[in-house]
């Protein structure tokens, strides 16, 4: 008699039919277009948050040309390079990306029951399927720009190619870059390698040359995808390093500190990342050491709060309640009354999905495969975190077991098996029980704040009462959220309202006393308002917190130019240029330089900002053409400033305003045509008389200069005081100049 306790599938190599796959297909899709249509009224619905604002700025570099990067970054470049792909294919739009990954997140499903049905059969390959199909967490995510939906589906092709192609050595080589693809975007995912670096060699023991060789094969695929960028990220660091705050995301797992949680967005966090800064390391790789450090002492001194965290951690897994830490998934959504529904989730796939997995006997080489894969990928998310979409990928394989469940319970109740049926659904409920209730209370330790970026929304687009509104409410609704109360304070500052602010900045500061933003906010008051000793006070304690904080080291440069101190405020401007990497600030400390007629200097940091590769274009080409000027006006040696001139012309041809310039300084063009060309606008009108009369001086015509500048600042355009460099400005200088020595 068949031992009805056993789930014992022997698969015999099926596969679902291609109508069903259709259908299931247009059934995902539909789901998930569905919501995109009714989420166009979610505000924060086309705004990339947090990861998804890093990638998006990345792979907007990357479409400007930019595809080696500079500095190791906290992800790798996979998928980055993926939406800078669709950005060069489709244009800016994010619905693309949306319709994109709505379109793998369908396919996932698909894939998924493949795997299930020749790994099992087609009736547990459907329901895996139907199930990936109505998860609404996987749907949310199918729509936002963050890396699961991308590391989900190549998890998905590799595991697929494995199953059912194994032997071929075509497929094994293509699963390894999937997989690299898939952990490169998850790189917990990478403690699966050994896994199915193993079962390959299991799989073909019979014949050991081959089984070796489709090991290989595999390793291979995955070092094409992964060895450039541990090889880029050497060059830039001198250590062969996959990614930064890997040893960071291992400490914050594993501390009691953090009460199994991630720190919230924000200064909560950000206070963490400026730590290792407050002990004078700047490198990724000092970075690295640091936590590295502190997590061997804490491995070493506190196992016992390390494996409470640990347990807490699997509990955090298991609930099915999603503990969001970017965006409110519920808020997102509640938009769409469809994706409202109860639609599978955790709740169903947790229980279900561990359930299946205790079921499983003797299990076939590719249900070892599976289940190897899924028992690893969950331990190897525990000590980083262990909610919301770190453990989508491991949700995702789950469903197969969770379908194993299902089959395996129906096929009891339809054959009368009632014991064994019985003894599974008291399991289930155990199950149920460790699930279901939130026992960490995640729901009330919530941190993703809906309302806060929201406000972030309004304020970029000056829309400050709104802001103001929005921030309000999430300083109601999180009574430990700094960040709301200090952006408050940020945009009433711009207000004119120090007063108010200040109010707002103490009250940030009383929610997180290292905010040094808050500090220099007030700072900032004190300073306008003539307190300069107070501004200086609190601009040091802002810098103690956070050393390389450009904001805070060019308002400590204008402090100390209030105070008369040039040798201070030119050092801080340095730093703001140096240690804090900020190029406008550089550019400023050059004008500095050309104030206090240190003119060489200045022209010297004008070429260093030029030539660097990392500053945006609209930096370079100001460096370039503030070089040239700088050259000609307080130097008079054309000769150095004409190879800032053929910059300008070569590099950045499409700045017509600018471009034009220097082709009118390297005789390119003549002062006819150049000021012809140049009629645009009163603007561009005074620039070209403006360089005219500079070329003419050069050329020791000064008679002719003068009338130019005089020709210049007659032409009347509305300048922003903030701006330092405006060719009326120049041309006064430089008349004054003229006029005093003639």
């Amino acid at each position: 008699m068949q031992d009805t306790f056993t789930p014992k599938y022997q698969p015999a190599n099926e596969d679902l039919t291609r109508s069903s796959l259709v259908i299931l297909f247009l059934f995902a899709l539909a789901i998930r277009i569905i919501y995109i249509v009714q989420s166009t009224d979610n505000p924060l619905f086309w705004v990339p948050l947090i990861d998804a604002f890093v990638y998006d700025a990345w792979a907007n570099e990357m479409v400007r040309g930019n595809w080696l990067w500079h500095k190791v970054e906290n992800y790798l470049p996979i998928y980055p390079a993926f939406l800078a792909l669709q950005k060069i294919i489709f244009g800016y739009s994010p619905l693309v990306n949306k319709i994109i990954q709505s379109i793998m997140g369908a396919l996932v499903a698909v894939l998924m029951a493949r795997v299930a049905a020749r790994a099992w059969n087609r009736p547990i390959g459907l329901i895996t399927g139907y199930l990936l199909a109505t998860n609404w967490m996987l749907v949310v995510f199918d729509a936002e720009m963050f890396a699961e939906s991308f590391s989900i589906f190549f998890q998905a092709v590799a595991l697929w190619l494995l199953v059912t192609r194994p032997q071929v050595p075509l497929s094994v080589f293509t699963a390894g870059v999937a997989f690299a693809l898939s952990a490169g975007t998850r790189a917990n995912l990478f403690l699966v390698f050994p896994v199915i670096f193993g079962w390959l060699l299991w799989t073909g023991r019979q014949n050991r040359a081959r089984a070796i060789n489709t090991a290989v094969l595999f390793s291979i695929g995955s070092l094409l995808i992964i060895g450039p960028i541990v090889y880029r990220n050497y060059q830039i660091s001198g250590v062969p390093m996959l990614r930064a705050q890997g040893t960071w995301s291992l400490y914050s797992g594993l501390s009691p500190e953090f009460e199994a949680l991630h720190p919230p967005v924000g200064i909560l966090f950000r206070k963490h990342m400026n730590m290792p800064l407050q002990e004078g390391l700047r490198t990724e790789v000092q970075f690295e050491r640091y936590w590295g450090q502190k997590l061997t002492l804490l491995l070493t001194e506190d196992v016992t709060g390390v494996l409470k965290t640990v347990i807490n951690r699997l509990i955090i897994f298991f609930n099915a309640r999603e503990w969001s830490q970017e965006f409110d998934v519920y808020a997102y959504r509640a938009y769409s009354s469809f994706l409202a529904l109860p639609w599978t989730d955790f709740w169903v796939i947790g229980p279900l999905g561990v359930l299946g997995l205790l079921l499983v006997r003797r299990p076939s080489q590719s249900q070892y495969l599976v289940l190897a894969w899924t028992i690893v990928g969950i331990i190897s998310i525990l000590p980083f975190k262990g909610s919301d979409r770190y453990r989508l990928p491991s949700v995702a394989l789950l469903s197969i077991f969770a379908a194993c469940a299902i089959w395996q319970l129906y096929r009891w109740a339809k054959g009368r098996y009632y014991r064994p049926c019985i003894a599974a659904l008291a399991g289930l409920a155990v199950l149920c029980l460790l699930s279901w209730p939130d026992w960490m209370d995640l729901g009330g330790r919530k941190t993703a704040r809906q309302d806060y970026f929201i406000g972030l929304l309004h304020e970029s687009h000056n829309r400050f009462d709104d802001a103001k509104a929005a921030y309000q409410k999430s300083m109601t609704e999180f009574n430990w959220d700094p960040d709301s109360p200090y952006r408050i304070g940020h945009i009433l500052l711009k207000q004119k309202q120090p007063r108010q602010a200040v109010d707002y900045f103490k009250t940030a500061l009383t929610r997180e006393p290292q905010f040094p933003e808050a500090l220099g906010g007030m700072a900032q008051i004190y300073l306008e308002s003539g307190k300069v000793s107070d501004a200086l006070e609190l601009a040091n304690r802002s810098l103690q917190f956070n050393p390389i904080r450009k904001n805070t080291l060019t308002l400590l440069a204008a402090i100390h130019r209030a105070r008369s101190d040039v040798d201070a405020e030119l050092e801080f401007l340095r730093r703001a240029f140096i240690t804090a990497g900020d190029f406008e600030s550089g550019i400023h400390l050059a004008g500095r330089l050309n104030e206090l007629g240190r003119h060489r200097q200045a022209l010297q940091v004008y070429r260093t900002i030029a030539d660097d590769v990392r500053p945006t274009d609209n930096v370079r080409l100001t460096a370039a053409m503030l070089a040239g000027l700088t050259a000609s006006r307080f130097l008079a040696r054309p000769e150095l400033a004409e190879p800032f001139w053929q910059m300008v012309s070569g590099r950045f041809r499409e700045y017509a305003f600018f471009s034009r310039q220097a082709d009118f300084m390297l005789d390119r063009i003549s002062a006819e045509k150049f000021s012809g060309s140049m009629r645009q606008s009163p603007e561009w009108e005074a620039t070209a008389a403006y360089m005219i009369g500079l070329k003419a001086l050069l050329a020791g015509d000064v008679d002719s200069a003068k009338t130019w500048y005089e020709r210049s600042l007659a032409i009347d355009y509305p300048v922003d005081p903030d701006t330092p460099n405006h060719p009326h400005k120049w041309a006064a200088e430089d008349l004054a100049k003229l006029i005093a020595t003639n």
